[in-house]
């Protein structure tokens, strides 16, 4: 008893930490370092909760945004000239709170699947650790909620395998299916957990009960996500249609290849082992070889399933982009990593014999498989890699000054190495377990395990924990140079506020010919309640406001246009157009 209440005030005072740093990490995080994804998820919030106009041909998911709204009522931000930095700082802090509730649920689902305090204790601290959560204190993305979802439902999914009653499985199911299709509204590619959720219950042979409260959560939730993307127009029927034109060919199997690889070396092989072994669990579920209860199968079949879905649909969409990040692209399948890596622990602490090193070999061959995918596209790609579509191996992107090809080296070497570590820890006895060690004591066989898998394991999970602990202070210092430049973007929104309040300005135009989109975006998230329209003011057209964001050098091409402001990082400023209109320099 006492053990346990030491365990639990160790526990809640390291979530208390989490909690703490992030929070204090998005007090200074400076502007949006995701655009137009961030704008873009804010506008909602905006638009609900304060005096923001409705948001116009939104290709993103409303759903962090409807989360947001209520937070951003209560802080009366409509009351401030500029809004940006506010929203953004609250839009953080709920990441963080997201991200210190992933903490607690991946080291929940630890002890759930395995019963072992350690693999609880090293999945809350990979979750604490790995970029895919630990950057949320500096990226308003949907991300961080993704993970918490998918983590909530493999606890569902468990404890449906453990339910003592069908009622209790029932209930289980029931929430598994309504979280899968609410996090539909967070973002589209979330739709690959509804089809997990779905494939795992057929996998496992639930019963009829069972089914009725899954098909009642899938119902619920599918109603209440297509009701907000009704109401805020946000179907995303446009990039839909935009992936279906892309063409096709060698590129696809690359950019597979490379999250696959991304995946493995990003958790030190812990991921591309947990892929291994729900693989394999559904093959045998399907054989009528494995135990349909048993929680660990029937979670590694849900996860493997989304991740690999979701690999499927990101080698899809990444298709044509010319940026040698978008073959080896962690983004997509990175909120899979840490829910992977509890699932590779907790079947390692709980495995019986020390022949089962079939799901070893087949990550092995995945990994080797992928960098020889790889490896055939370094040359063809010359597009810069994006740091915040890389987080997980920001450390090897690097040192590797951008290179793809030693960037796959070394997460294949990582995976490698991992996987070796796990083979050792397969190879000795789990006397918890193993029918063929000698009948011992209770308290004898738990000191045995500790003594044998527990270290080779400990030694993956500090591999993980020191490449996470890497990329995670590399990952800070370069998105707080981001959010930093983003911040000194838009210091023009100030005046327009000013001219705005007055009741002089109703639009702000911005120039399509010389001005980046996404500047747009970070304008529109400082001042909502005015409308922004992108024109081409060379052409000849009417503005919609004698205001306007363009170039440093507009007066060459306007000859009546008058400087107001200039951005300090922005190669943009704010212009004073009289009548609206461009007067072209004479022929």
């Amino acid at each position: 008893m006492r053990r346990d209440v030491v365990a639990a005030t160790l526990g809640i005072g390291a979530l208390v930490g989490v909690l703490t740093v992030h929070l204090l990490v998005s007090s200074s995080a400076g502007g949006p370092v995701a655009v137009p994804d961030v704008p873009a998820y804010l506008s909602i919030a905006q638009w609900l909760g304060s005096n923001g106009l409705a948001p116009e041909n939104l290709a993103f998911q409303p759903g962090f945004g409807l989360l947001l709204a209520p937070l951003v009522w209560v802080a009366q931000i409509s009351e401030l000239p500029t809004q940006g930095e506010s929203v953004h700082y609250i839009a953080l802090v709920a990441n963080s709170m997201a991200a210190t509730a992933a903490v607690a649920v991946a080291g929940w689902l630890g002890w759930r699947m395995s019963g072992r305090w350690w693999v609880c204790a090293a999945g809350a601290a990979i979750a604490a650790m790995h970029p895919s959560l630990s950057s949320a204190s500096r990226i308003a993305w949907s991300e961080t909620l993704l993970v918490l979802a998918l983590l909530a439902i493999a606890v569902a999914i468990a404890r449906a395998g453990l339910a003592a009653t069908s009622r209790s499985s029932q209930r289980s199911w029931a929430v598994a299916g309504l979280v899968a299709t609410l996090a539909v509204a967070l973002h589209a590619r979330a739709v690959v957990l509804v089809v997990a959720v779905v494939v795992t219950a057929a996998v496992t042979r639930t019963g009829r009960r069972t089914w009725l409260g899954l098909a009642a959560g899938l119902l619920v939730g599918g109603g209440t996500t297509a009701l907000a993307l009704s109401l805020t127009g946000t179907w995303p029927i446009a990039r839909l249609s935009d992936a279906a034109e892309l063409d096709r060919g060698w590129q696809t199997v690359a950019t597979v290849s490379g999250q696959l690889l991304a995946l493995g070396g990003g958790t030190v092989g812990l991921g591309l082992v947990g892929l291994s072994i729900g693989m394999v669990a559904a093959v045998r579920l399907l054989r009528g070889r494995g135990a349909p209860e048993s929680p660990v199968a029937a979670v590694a079949v849900f996860v493997s399933v989304g991740a690999l879905a979701v690999v499927l649909l990101g080698g899809w969409t990444l298709v044509g982009s010319d940026r040698v990040d978008t073959v080896l692209y962690g983004r997509y399948v990175d909120p899979w990593a840490v829910p992977l890596a509890v699932v590779a622990l907790a079947w390692i602490s709980t495995q019986r014999s020390r022949r089962h090193t079939h799901m070893l070999i087949t990550a092995a061959a995945l990994a080797l498989a992928a960098y020889a995918a790889v490896l055939g596209v370094p040359g063809m790609l010359n597009g810069e890699p994006r740091r915040i579509m890389t987080l997980s191996l920001s450390p090897a992107w690097s040192l590797a000054d951008g290179r793809l090809a030693a960037v796959a080296s070394a997460a294949v070497v990582l995976t490698f190495a991992g996987i070796a570590l796990m083979a050792v820890a397969l190879r000795q006895p789990n006397a918890a377990t193993d029918p063929e060690s000698q009948p011992e004591p209770p308290q004898a066989r738990r000191s045995d395990l500790s003594r044998t898998r527990m270290l080779p394991c400990a030694a993956v999970v500090a591999a993980v924990l020191t490449l996470a602990s890497a990329a995670t202070v590399s990952n800070h210092r370069h998105l707080a140079g981001v959010g930093d430049i983003a911040r000194d973007q838009v210091t023009a929104a100030a005046e327009v506020a000013d001219v705005f309040r007055a009741g002089g300005l109703s639009c702000l135009a911005h120039d399509r010919t010389m001005v980046p989109s996404y500047a747009m975006w970070l304008y529109r998230m400082e001042l909502p309640s005015i409308r922004h329209e992108r024109v081409s003011l060379t052409s000849g057209r009417t503005s919609c406001s004698e205001f306007v964001i363009a170039h440093d050098g507009l007066d060459e091409r306007c000859t009546n246009a008058r400087h107001l402001v200039d951005e300090p990082a922005g190669a943009w400023a704010l212009w004073f157009l009289p009548d609206r209109r461009c007067a072209l320099p004479a022929a």
